[in-house]
């Protein structure tokens, strides 16, 4: 098997007594872009400095297409990657100078720095703006020039760290987009470090997920919806906090659940009597005029309780006796005729729903263990 583009081992990093990075294995292959996904303050930029090789860590090892970091070769390896931070920098000059800044340090040839300029303002779209200055340039057209000056570099290794934090809704979507298409056709190996999971979604092949400081869970993102490893992490994989309940039969792992003074269906491993959360994503639950004859196993009767925009779609809020969450398109809100006040059905997929430990459980297993 093909070794990783990138390894690291024992990664620990430390300040005033407080763990920062505990990372015991990470590794980057070839071609991909992998999202560090996590929420803010959990060290994802941290260790994004480190594998960076602009911070060392206390202990670990750090391996570049299988050579190990090293005092001699450090320099070396640094030379290929380039780390863009959150907030563009721009030097004096045009955006045409601003580009080519970072091959002319590099000393690559004129002849090549032109032909790197034309292809990479024509992917990007830039043609109209090499002569201007970055302070004429909109929030949005700033991102792209400072996008456009990594890729013009032709690194190995791309790493990003928020780029497109802050940017307002129809800009993040045409360069999200062109980032996509451009990353692909060149095949830069990367790393986007993000707490936006609608960016991991959409632009990772792979993700690793970081929770104070230790990779809780990697995979493709497929296998960590479907699977998270924690209730952090269904949380943030999109799952909210559905209810919690008592498991009154276990049948095959097919957990009949009595929460609220209803029977919810779900899958799970616990057993009869113990106390198990319920979480859900918003985008699983289906909506309907009347009760439908479907192999749905939860239908609620549920009164809207507010309506909201929520990025594209729409977010509905309802009460069963519990709080559920649904998340649907403008057109059905249209077509339901869905307002504050009526009453609809809610249905949801055993499958679609997670189980956790109760509270009660959680906290007997922890003074089980000490």
């Amino acid at each position: 098997m093909e070794r990783p583009e990138l390894e690291v081992r024992n990664l620990k990093v430390a300040a005033s007594g407080r763990k920062i990075l505990d990372v015991s294995y990470f590794d980057l292959r070839k071609g991909e872009c992998l999202a560090l996904f996590g929420p803010n303050g959990s060290g994802k930029s941290t260790f994004l400095r480190i594998i960076s090789l602009l911070q060392r860590p206390d202990s670990g090892e750090i391996y570049y297409q299988g050579q190990a970091v090293s005092p001699e070769n450090r320099e070396e390896l640094r030379r290929k990657i380039v780390y863009l931070l959150q907030k563009p920098v721009f030097f004096r000059g045009t955006v045409h100078d601003n580009l080519l800044l970072g091959l002319r340090f590099r000393q690559v040839d004129r002849a090549e720095q032109q032909t790197r300029l034309e292809r990479i303002s024509g992917l990007f779209n830039l043609a109209p703006l090499l002569g201007r200055f970055p302070d004429e340039l909109s929030g949005g057209e700033r991102q792209r020039v400072h996008l456009a000056r990594a890729f013009i570099l032709e690194p190995e290794f791309l790493y990003l760290d928020e780029p497109f934090n802050g940017l307002d809704v129809q800009f993040r979507e045409e360069i999200m987009s062109d980032f996509y298409r451009i990353r692909k056709s060149l095949g830069i190996t990367t790393i986007l470090v993000t707490h936006n999971r609608e960016e991991a979604v959409n632009l990772a092949d792979r993700m690793a997920v970081m929770l104070s400081g230790q990779i809780v869970q990697a995979g493709s993102l497929e296998e960590i919806s479907e699977a998270p490893a924690t209730a952090e992490v269904s949380r943030l994989m999109g799952q909210e906090a559905l209810v919690e309940g008592v498991v009154e039969k276990s049948d095959d792992g097919l957990l009949e659940i009595r929460a609220h003074g209803q029977s919810i269906y779900a899958f799970g491993k616990q057993r009869k009597g113990k106390r198990v959360v319920l979480t859900f994503r918003p985008e699983e639950v289906i909506l309907a005029p009347e009760r439908p004859a479907s192999s749905v196993r939860n239908w609620f009767k549920v009164e809207i309780k507010e309506i909201r925009p929520f990025e594209r779609m729409v977010l509905v809020l309802m009460d069963c006796g519990f709080r559920l969450k649904a998340l649907v398109s403008r057109t059905s809100v249209e077509e339901l005729g869905l307002k504050p006040g009526t009453e609809i059905w809610a249905g949801i997929k055993a499958t679609a729903l997670t189980t956790w430990p109760g509270l009660e459980e959680m906290n007997s297993s922890e003074n089980e263990n000490e």
